[in-house]
């Protein structure tokens, strides 16, 4: 799989060897349809294998291919109360002989579940990255910035902007640090109690993500070609859709409607349920579109250097003292590269139909990772132009609040954060420590 984690899916079912009339259970961990392209992979008694094929209408066709041998499955896929099914007939490749039915149903119940525990196992993560920032970073600085306002050098001659902006620093790297973890806690017993009826959770899932796209790399080949979308909307024809997923679609566009605030992700997920029907985008994992997208890669990073170097320089390049506080052009330069940098995400997150669907049908989901991304890094900018109003100011606190800096910010969040992401590798964790929080709301769970 090239060193990716396909999707994870609940195909299960039985084939049928004819000659014996001996049947044998199955199951697809990864089987994804998409664009009139079926891929996927995993692993079972035999080997590893990947599942390349093709959809058209409702006739399917696909190759399970092992390092030694292939298996040919051809039928057709129709939609359930809470799923679909694929019948039809195998063959070996080699040998056409040895052939038999078989049949495959997907349980979206179960994949729901299996959704909820990934996602619990998400929270956890942003929840320990923030307890992170929260006792390393935030407690310690604030304790120098409320020293600071309380000392002399902080009550007389401070200009009352600087005050302010201080005042707003401590409130914005408090308010950041702890609103996330409280929140993902919070997130985490909600997805707890939604998976855990989940009859078979195995080994905790994978935040790595990945695709279900074989050997092809995503946005080329199989699943991931952009190109298939023009040829889909002319030339094939989709399943039609049961009465039971026209039920469950129009009850979820209502309940978007009446939830129209805060946003609703139910139409989203009941859309999710047919990845053989565009949306524009091909169903790939954002993680694979950051790995493997040299482009999409190349513009975050850019973007998130970009921000860390105005950081770094703002004490060089802008006159910060006691009696006229921070420059406006240095607020200016902040949020210029600070909205930059939430478009980049938005940007991003359009390029997997998950986040094409969220950002056309519930883009209020995207409110609050974006104002943590801005606040987050409003509390590194305020963090260093404090550090030098200190020492402008001629106050000694400069020195435990520049040490505080460098261990908590730059070697604890920033700089692994863009080497995690200039690798490739750990991307939800890069996105974390590099406050990506948008693209963090488009994870999916993988076969580990």
């Amino acid at each position: 799989m090239n060193g990716h984690h396909p999707f994870r899916t609940s195909w299960t079912g039985f084939y049928e060897d004819a000659r014996t009339e001996n049947k044998d259970e199955m199951e697809f961990k990864s089987l994804v349809i998409n664009n009139g392209s079926v891929n996927g992979g995993g692993e079972d008694s035999v080997g590893k294998f990947e599942l390349l094929g093709t959809k058209v209408g409702d006739d399917i066709s696909f190759v399970k291919a092992y390092p030694t041998h292939k298996v040919v499955y051809q039928g057709r896929i129709r939609d359930l109360e809470d799923g679909q099914t694929i019948e039809g007939r195998w063959h070996l490749e080699s040998a056409a002989h040895v052939s038999g039915p078989f049949e495959l149903t997907r349980s979206l119940e179960l994949e729901r579940k299996r959704e909820a525990a990934f996602r619990m196992v998400v929270s956890r993560m942003k929840m320990f990255v923030g307890l992170i920032r929260f006792f390393f970073e935030d407690v310690g600085f604030t304790a120098i910035q409320a020293a600071y306002l309380a000392s002399p050098e902080g009550q007389e001659g401070l200009h009352p902007n600087t005050r302010h902006f201080t005042l707003l620093s401590m409130v914005a790297g408090l308010l950041v640090s702890i609103l996330g973890p409280i929140m993902e806690c919070y997130a985490a017993r909600r997805h707890r109690r939604e998976g855990m009826e989940l009859a078979d959770p195995g080994p905790p899932p994978s935040v790595d993500g990945g695709r279900a796209h074989g050997g092809s790399r995503a946005g080329e080949g199989p699943g991931g070609d952009y190109s298939k979308l023009a040829e889909t909307e002319a030339g094939e024809t989709t399943s039609k859709p049961s009465e039971a997923y026209i039920q469950r679609r129009d009850q979820a566009k209502e309940l978007t409607k009446h939830e129209f605030l805060s946003g609703n992700l139910d139409y989203v997920s009941v859309l999710m349920e047919r990845p053989d029907v565009p949306a524009e985008v091909p169903d790939i994992a954002i993680t694979d579109i950051i790995a493997t997208s040299r482009g999409v890669h190349g513009v975050l990073l850019s973007g998130v250097l970009l921000f860390w170097t105005f950081v770094l320089s703002v004490p060089f390049v802008f006159h910060i003292d006691c009696t006229r506080g921070i420059p406006a052009k240095a607020h200016l330069c902040f949020c210029t590269i600070s909205f930059l940098n939430c478009f980049l995400q938005i940007w991003c997150a359009a390029f997997t139909k998950y986040g094409y669907l969220m950002l056309v049908h519930a883009p209020q989901q995207f409110a609050f990772g974006l104002i943590l991304s801005f606040f987050g890094g409003f509390d590194s900018y305020s963090d260093i132009a404090f550090i030098e109003i200190a020492r402008s100011c001629g106050s000694w606190l400069w020195k435990p609040a520049a040490s505080v800096y460098i261990v908590g910010v730059l070697l604890a969040q920033a700089l692994p954060g863009i080497l995690l992401l200039a690798c490739k590798t750990h991307i939800p964790a890069a996105l974390k420590l590099t406050e990506m929080n948008v693209l963090l709301l488009l994870l999916k769970p993988s076969v580990v």
